[in-house]
């Protein structure tokens, strides 16, 4: 994916109240001491619910992105490989600083753990554009044929990808 646009760069704190994207929408932080069943986060209504102490919201919060995003992942690429007819070697969910996605030369496929933060049309988006890569290796007409002949709304998510990346962080 490219580089993401200039915009404002949100610092977190993970503080009380801070707020959240998660499905393009923002939640305001919750921390709850102690542990939920196993639970490290949840989403409820307007909030985002984070179990255990102060010191322990950033690693569960990422874990929390990360599995979401894996889940994601497991709903939408085997559908999406399947209408494309290409075939992932490997999908890997992972902190990416900069990108949204990638996809090798040898057909792996990475998806950053921020995804699940996204409005879930644009997660889809994401997740296609790295599939079309699995066709044509570059940011060609070609390779944006292949994406806009899957989703013909392409270039609007791709619009709103870039809206919504400015608050997409961890």
């Amino acid at each position: 994916m490219p580089r993401k646009a200039a915009g404002p760069v949100y610092v977190k704190t993970y503080s009380e109240g801070e707020i959240f994207l998660y499905g393009g929408e923002r939640r305001a932080l919750v921390r709850v001491g102690g542990r939920a069943a196993g639970e490290r986060a949840r989403v409820s209504g307007g909030r985002l619910i984070v179990y255990g102490e102060a010191h322990d919201l950033k690693r569960f919060i990422t874990y929390w992105y990360a599995a979401e995003t894996e889940k994601i992942a497991r709903a939408l690429v085997p559908a999406w490989s399947k209408k494309l007819r290409v075939r992932p070697l490997a999908i890997t969910v992972k902190y990416m600083r900069t990108r949204w996605g990638s996809c090798s030369s040898a057909g792996r496929i990475s998806l950053n753990l921020r995804l699940s933060m996204l409005s879930p049309d644009v997660a889809e988006y994401v997740i296609v554009h790295e599939l079309c890569h699995m066709k044509q290796m570059n940011h060609s007409d070609l390779f944006w044929n292949e994406v806009r002949s899957a989703l013909p709304e392409a270039t609007t998510l791709r619009k709103k990808l870039r809206a919504e990346e400015r608050e997409a962080v961890l």
